[in-house]
């Protein structure tokens, strides 16, 4: 059991307190419940000499998915020193022992908001320049040639150890027979492809929902880094695609923009022209039905935790029920569509 608001709080004092070597007290600390992987928090800390606006990200009771908090910081700090729009990283408490359970310290971005899933036509008139920057920053972080820090510090995951990543996952958390992610398995094992290039920074959650846009619709940080790895950076393309992402205007066959931003055409020529790299088309249809196949079991791993009482968050139990059902279609049609 973690601290409750009290108890976080004075945590929170104590640690900033040290921080900035000087007495700080914690304001108006509000729980964001957006996502369910980790637990995130914003606060204001007042100092006598000064105050900022911070965003705390620890580790639940429990979650849908289990990652470092080591591996988000690293990533993030890698981001941020190489001029892409992420929040400033402070601190980490890799063994949870300030913070109650493992997490870190970062800078608020203020001025903009997220676009929430049935949000319909989020970015309005703004989308095509909005998503030129989002496609543009992703291909900027792909660009970075992993170094021997990243190798230490982020798992290593090509095509076929992805795949097995999930796989182990549906095993562990299918309370019931799974035929749709079983079938998708199976032809996602026969058709692994070669990776598209070199191995890349991957962010591994880069969709809508996940970026930061002012009112004018300048992309102001990326968020949520804690599935970050070294892998083909054609997965972030294929996730970024989803359909459940598309807030209502994407098909099986690809029509509509990406993400309600930009026609997938264009978000891959800002994506190509900022990375350096070339989209491979042998293997999009396969990164397309992994992605749909990873969702599943997200939301079966969502559902495993509220059924068997170690989660009571909403948003896990809304994660087992309407993105489930979303994907459990979504990928039946695709692999209708292969003939498989």
């Amino acid at each position: 059991m973690l601290d409750g608001l009290e108890g976080l709080e004075g945590r929170l004092a104590s640690l900033v307190s040290e921080l900035w070597d000087e007495h700080v007290v914690i304001r108006n600390l509000f729980r964001f419940h957006g996502g369910a992987g980790r637990e995130t928090w914003r606060f204001c800390a007042e100092g006598v000499r000064r105050s900022a606006w911070l965003v705390m990200r620890r580790d639940p009771v429990s979650s849908l998915i289990r990652t470092s908090r080591t591996a988000e910081f690293h990533a993030l700090a890698r981001a941020h020193a190489a001029g892409l729009p992420v929040p400033e990283p402070l601190f980490l408490d890799a063994a949870g022992e300030r913070l109650g359970s493992p997490g870190f310290l970062m800078r608020c971005v203020d001025g903009g908001r997220a676009a929430g899933l049935f949000e319909a036509d989020p970015y309005g008139v703004n989308a095509r320049p909005l998503g030129t920057e989002v496609f543009g920053a992703l291909g900027r972080l792909h660009a970075l040639a992993p170094a021997e820090d990243d190798r230490a510090a982020l798992p290593f995951q090509p095509p076929a150890e992805r795949l097995a990543h999930w796989a182990a996952e549906l095993d562990v958390h299918a309370r019931h027979p799974q035929p749709i992610a079983r079938a998708a398995l199976r032809w996602l094992i026969a058709h692994c492809p070669d990776p598209s290039g070199p191995p890349a920074l991957v962010h591994g959650d880069f969709r809508s929902g996940n970026f930061l846009f002012s009112p004018e619709g300048r992309l102001l940080a990326l968020l949520d880094w804690e599935m970050a790895h070294l892998g083909d950076p054609m997965e972030d393309l294929a996730w970024a695609a989803d359909p459940l992402w598309s807030h209502g205007e994407r098909d099986l066959h690809g029509q509509g923009r990406v993400g309600a931003l930009l026609p997938l055409p264009e978000a891959v020529a800002a994506w190509e022209a900022a990375s350096g790299r070339r989209f491979d088309e042998a293997s999009w249809t396969w990164w397309r039905l992994f992605a749909g196949f990873q969702g599943l079991v997200i939301w079966l791993t969502s559902g495993f935790e509220v059924a068997s009482m170690r989660a009571v968050d909403p948003v896990l139990v809304f994660s087992a029920y309407y993105p489930y059902r979303f994907h459990n279609h979504q990928v039946a049609a695709m692999l209708d569509s292969l003939g498989a």
